[in-house]
């Protein structure tokens, strides 16, 4: 498939595969990540408009409702930076994100730039405050980008 220029689009069976995929690697390191850090930090950094033509979610919705629908009660912070560079997508995103009804310990932030760019800002402000993060965990899946970080 070329370079997408809808908004939302069909869900592709390689999509499919690699959303399965995260929500494995979810469902088991949620709760080994949460246990005994108070915020668990996972960044999208291609996030799409997280919903696909024929309802189906996409890996924001997914990620979200891991944490929330765990069998295992997830009590520490776990927060989501979703980067999506597209504006239209971004918006799509951040409307669907808003009509979930969230717990109090599950936060998100919406970003309409590029990963590079959002990336590159978080890690100078961290710089320039002297702290750091502790990168635990990745996953690259061709063109998708996950991030794990631990404070």
């Amino acid at each position: 498939m070329g370079r997408i220029k809808e908004t939302i689009w069909k869900l592709e069976p390689h999509t499919e595969a690699k959303h399965e995929i995260l929500k494995k690697y979810l469902d088991a390191w949620i709760p080994i990540l949460a246990k005994g850090h108070g915020r668990v930090i996972f960044i999208d950094g291609f996030a799409g408009p997280g919903e696909y033509v024929e309802g189906e979610d996409g890996s924001p919705i997914i990620a979200i409702n891991s944490v929330i629908n765990h069998k295992i009660k997830i009590t520490s912070e776990v927060c989501f930076l979703f980067i999506e560079k597209d504006k239209d997508r971004c918006d799509f995103l951040s409307k669907k994100l808003a009509s979930i009804k969230l717990p109090s310990n599950i936060k998100y932030e919406c970003e309409c730039d590029s990963f590079e760019e959002v990336i590159s800002k978080m890690l100078d402000d961290l710089e320039k405050k002297n702290q750091s993060w502790h990168l635990l965990l990745y996953l690259l899946i061709l063109l998708d980008l996950k991030i794990f970080l631990l404070k």
